[in-house]
């Protein structure tokens, strides 16, 4: 894999044997930002009669953040029953301008430490989150006071777009 560029790509590749998806992530140290690399499996194909599968292997990364990961299973307790409030970045992995939101968003974790707590959610991992706020295009971000979502930022917009909408979430 090369060192610059993108480094989301896709491979094609074939298994033998039941369906099956395999998600892991490896944090790789380097002089420079680590990555996180997954790697997740595509959906099956059967050819004829046979029991051998085609589909595509995804390997994905993203540069580690400062904010955490959500998903559906934590979505109650980590946004929605939060005493802070709270920004959540709905991105997808293969999402070009979502990697340059996550870089505000590290930038805004950073600045706002104690007054806001800053998630992301991938939108195809939990797309019924995604539905119920109706978000149909990445990236999204969502503030939340006291569970209610009070603000929404769509699209790759200046740092300076986030932090008008967030100074507003904390003025009121």
């Amino acid at each position: 894999m090369a060192s610059h560029g993108s480094c989301c790509s896709f491979l094609p590749f074939s298994v033998t044997g039941p369906r099956f998806a395999v998600v892991s992530s490896i944090s790789v140290g380097q002089s420079h930002p680590s990555y996180r690399f997954g790697l997740s499996f595509g959906p099956e194909k059967r050819i004829g009669n046979a029991r051998k599968l085609h589909s595509r292997l995804r390997v994905s990364c993203l540069r580690d953040t400062k904010a955490s990961v959500v998903t559906g299973i934590s979505w109650d307790k980590l946004i929605l029953n939060s005493d802070t409030p709270v920004l959540v970045e709905f991105y997808a992995s293969w999402c070009g301008p979502c990697n340059m939101v996550h870089r505000v968003i590290d930038e805004i974790a950073t600045d706002y430490s104690g007054k806001l707590k800053c998630f992301v959610l991938d939108a195809d991992c939990d797309p019924q989150i995604a539905e119920n706020y109706e978000i149909k295009a990445v990236p999204v971000v969502l503030l939340f006071k006291d569970g209610v979502k009070c603000e929404s930022v769509m699209g790759t917009m200046p740092k300076e777009f986030y932090m008008a909408a967030i100074d507003r979430v904390l003025a009121s």
